[in-house]
């Protein structure tokens, strides 16, 4: 049987910005449930709220 593609997460974050408040966030892409591209700057000049849920709907 051929090795299966990794799951989840592939990519690490090899540095750690801490923002404070007042700052720009940086831009960054994330897949949206039905597998578009969603990028932050796609929103610039709108109110965003991002909600982050770790493990969400995961069998971790």
């Amino acid at each position: 049987m051929p090795p299966q593609p990794a799951k989840g997460r592939t990519k690490v974050a090899s540095e750690t910005k801490t923002l404070k408040v007042g700052d720009a966030a940086p831009d960054f892409a994330l897949r949206s449930h039905d597998g578009r591209e969603i990028k932050l700057s796609d929103f610039r000049g709108k109110r965003v709220v991002l909600a982050f849920f770790a493990f969400a709907f995961s069998n971790t």
